[in-house]
């Protein structure tokens, strides 16, 4: 197989070793390393000290578990499983057929790579959240708004808090919290959607949501009162014209996105925005 030797993070090799489900040890062995070498290089914060070899057999160790390395062309490396090793996140899943249901919320800041609007980079963080979500059998919501994430994650513990590990690890989220860490006993999220921005059709449904009001602050939110908002942003998500966003980065609201994360600017707040019907 060939591969294009990309420069990467500890935080990407440990991401990647999360979603493979294997320790330190099977990696070195995998890849031919020794362990103080795979130790050193995930203790690393930012871009590894390694040559070509070595790089060269971290991904080929990954590549044999169905686990690569992305480049999106702007610096950043993501990581990804093959969609032929991953099985699809359940669609709809009933209550009664989940055993250890677990639910997992926490917020972050998208890290600015340079001026200008963030939806290259939320097309890409959407893209690895699909990958992530069907590699684990998860199911979810994320919601974007200024530069910020919110998001639930739902499945067996265990794999959600290997989700949760993994996304740490990724050099695009900063400042992660824990808002929501507890069993459930069915899902409020049975699929994966990805609701972002604001649109002039949302201001009927979120006049009353103060999370919409001026700017976001997902720190402010109680567990009862994210899990609120984002159900509100599953709600939005199947409505018109939201439902034909299509696939991940192809959103045909761009233009008339009200928010920060399109534009790059401030955006008008919803009370100047006359409410329109759907």
């Amino acid at each position: 197989m060939s591969f294009n030797i990309l420069t990467l993070t500890g935080e990407q090799i440990r991401a990647a070793r999360a979603l493979s489900r294997i320790e330190q040890a099977e990696l070195a062995r995998r890849s031919s390393l020794s362990l103080e070498t795979i130790k050193r290089l995930e203790r690393i914060r930012g871009p590894v000290d390694a040559n070509a070899r070595t790089l060269r057999a971290i991904q080929e160790a990954f590549a044999a578990l169905g686990v690569r390395f992305a480049g999106d062309g702007g610096g950043q490396v993501g990581v990804l499983r093959d969609a032929a090793e991953a099985q699809p996140a359940p669609r709809r899943a009933a209550p009664d057929a989940d055993a250890d249901l677990h639910r997992l919320i926490y917020h972050s800041r998208i890290e600015r790579t340079g001026e200008g609007s963030l939806r290259p980079m939320l097309a890409y963080i959407h893209s690895e959240a699909l990958a992530l979500h069907a590699g684990l059998g998860i199911t979810g919501i994320i919601f974007a708004r200024e530069g910020h994430l919110l998001q639930a994650l739902e499945g067996d513990r265990a794999s959600v808090h290997q989700a949760y590990r993994a996304i740490s690890c990724y050099p695009q989220h900063r400042d992660l919290r824990l808002l929501e860490d507890r069993s459930i006993t069915r899902r409020q999220f049975p699929e994966f959607s990805f609701c972002c921005g604001l649109f002039p059709s949302d201001i009927q449904l979120t006049a009353g949501e103060p999370a919409f009001q001026g700017e976001f602050q997902p720190a402010a939110l109680t567990p009862n009162a994210a899990a609120g908002l984002l159900g509100l942003a599953q709600d939005l998500q199947r409505m018109a014209p939201r439902n034909a966003r299509g696939a991940p980065g192809a959103c045909p609201l761009a233009a008339t996105c009200m928010d920060s994360t399109c534009s790059g600017g401030p955006h008008p707040p919803a009370s100047a925005i006359a409410p329109q019907a759907h």
